[in-house]
């Protein structure tokens, strides 16, 4: 009896230890303001002061390690949060702690603003991969999915997925029958001064291949660094320069045919089938 409780002792404090395991990685000090709260995520959006040696102050979105989802149901927009950004496997956020309701955070770069659904988009123009100017109220009557990348983005889990993501959705609309012909898709390149029309467009053919290689569904543009910058700050994307990259967080948002916000994907974990499914929701009105 006394070896079987023992074990069973043994067992709980392992179990314990497991559940409290420190992530891996580099350990960087991270504080700032939460913007949004996504616990079926299990991501919190922070506009966070500079992180030396890593990025200067901006608002991005965290995965949440396992030993801290407490936080959810505790935690909501406005507070401050103190917590460790492990970058190991995955970039999460370790031993969080919070304050309730204090002051905000600039991020330095532009006016933080995280679009609601039914919130009416306003008229950004840009020039596309052609060289022709396009605006977005030309795509009313239609579902427009938008996303933010630049072409010399370096990280596989950032602009290269989000394009990736994107291929696969033109994909699966190309084949459900109705929603071919409704398809619109838009990368807004945050590089300006790089990514001229004909470098979007170089870039763009490696990702439309044979499905729509005059980018009647797809289309890559870009624009002033003003321009930029205000749609970035409407759609809820936060960018700036560090040595030479662009460090920026992760934005895509479906706008309804009627021109309005009809759900906003913050970061990088939704899937390309959850967003057709949307898609089409949107497009049946």
């Amino acid at each position: 009896m006394r070896r079987t409780k023992a074990t069973a002792l043994l067992v709980l404090l392992i179990s314990l230890t497991a559940c409290t395991k420190k992530p891996a990685g580099k350990r960087y000090e991270l504080q700032g303001e939460v913007v949004a709260v996504d616990s079926g995520a299990h991501q919190l959006t922070v506009a966070h002061r500079d992180i030396p040696g890593l990025m200067p102050g901006m608002t991005m979105p965290f995965l949440v390690g396992p030993n801290d989802e407490w936080i959810f149901g505790k935690i909501a927009p406005g507070d401050q949060i103190h917590a460790t950004l492990v970058l190991g496997k995955h970039a999460e956020l370790d031993d969080i702690s919070l304050t309730k309701q204090s002051g905000p955070i600039s991020d330095g770069t532009t006016t933080f603003h995280l679009p609601q659904p039914g919130e009416p988009v306003p008229d950004f123009w840009f020039v596309n991969q052609n060289g022709k100017r396009i605006h977005l109220a030309q795509f009313r009557g239609k579902p427009l999915l938008l996303t933010f990348i630049y072409t010399r983005c370096p990280l596989p889990d950032f602009c290269l997925r989000m394009s990736n993501n994107f291929s696969e959705i033109l994909k699966e609309l190309h084949e459900q029958p109705g929603l071919d012909s409704d398809a619109q898709l838009l990368s807004l390149s945050i590089d300006p001064q790089y990514d001229t029309p004909a470098v979007l467009r170089a870039y763009g053919k490696r990702y439309v291949g044979d499905l729509d290689p005059d980018f009647r569904h797809w289309q890559f543009a870009s624009g002033s660094e003003e321009q930029i910058q205000k749609a970035a700050a409407f759609f809820g994307l936060s960018f700036n320069q560090s040595s030479g990259q662009i460090v920026h967080s992760l934005s895509t948002v479906l706008i309804g045919p009627d021109g309005k916000v009809r759900k906003v994907y913050l970061g990088n974990d939704w899937k390309p089938a959850d967003v057709v499914a949307d898609f089409s929701a949107a497009a049946h009105g």
